[in-house]
């Protein structure tokens, strides 16, 4: 099966001005806009997006979305995870949740690998459990415990400064996971480091993650996010031409690496 290069990618959305305290200036972008803007039909429904048929609205032509859910005190999911499964099941493109810097947050807050379990437990079998995990989580010792009840990860570098080693990072992460289904995310600010992602940097990891792509080690990008679409960022319009110009080449699938 032949495939675009844009096929692959995916929008992270958030409300709009959602990272304001960032300091960038007031943003109107919606996640709707953004997607049509760029030119991609997936998207990753998180930061304080609630699943509800008005939000739906915005990305109902999107071909896959994955949608944020977080856990209440003590790790409980009932209500969060409801409303994520009435979308699911009244519309088939909504393939799966998301729980958002669970390496880290979720982690640091005593979850054990049980709290997974038992989600994935109450999901139904044709909804996708995703989790968020960062470069610098994957040293925590028990991390496959936890990877081990999920079906795919959304990995992210936090620091610009390591985007060198990006390669190692997946592969370290493809080690912890038993080879999971990733979708690798791409910062379009250095979030990390408070400071413009350069083009420069931003050129380097779509260019990693492109060879990641066609050796099916990974089998998607998302690029973060759309609430950052339209404060002027370089990396921003040195992305979209980038989509623009190479988003219909034609990529023949390879089965990913397991």
């Amino acid at each position: 099966m032949t495939r675009r290069s844009r096929d692959f990618f995916w929008l992270w959305g958030t409300r709009i001005d959602a990272l304001r305290d960032y300091g960038f200036p007031p943003s109107r972008m919606s996640v709707g806009e953004g997607l049509r803007l760029l030119g991609l039909d997936q998207a990753m429904m998180c930061g304080s997006l609630p699943p509800t048929e008005e939000e739906y609205a915005q990305v109902s032509h999107c071909r896959r979305l994955l949608w944020e859910m977080s856990f209440e005190e003590g790790f409980a999911f009932t209500r969060p995870l409801a409303p994520i499964v009435r979308l699911h099941r009244a519309h088939s493109n909504v393939v799966g949740v998301l729980l958002d810097d669970f390496s880290t947050t979720e982690i640091d807050r005593g979850a054990q690998p049980e709290v997974l379990a038992n989600l994935r437990r109450a999901m139904p079998q044709s909804l996708e459990l995703w989790v968020v995990v960062y470069s610098m989580s994957l040293e925590i010792p028990n991390l496959s415990d936890y990877l081990e009840h999920v079906d795919g990860i959304s990995f992210w570098v936090w620091h610009g400064s390591d985007l060198p080693n990006l390669q190692n990072y997946v592969d370290r992460c493809r080690e912890v996971s038993g080879g999971k289904p990733m979708i690798l995310g791409l910062y379009l600010y250095n979030f990390g480091e408070r400071r413009p992602m350069t083009v420069e940097q931003m050129e380097a990891q779509l260019a990693v993650a492109r060879e990641l792509l066609l050796s099916g080690e990974c089998e998607g990008i998302c690029l973060l996010a759309s609430s950052i679409l339209d404060v002027g960022l370089d990396s921003v319009e040195w992305t979209r031409r980038w989509i623009e110009q190479y988003g219909d080449e034609p990529i023949v699938d390879i089965e990913p690496q397991r």
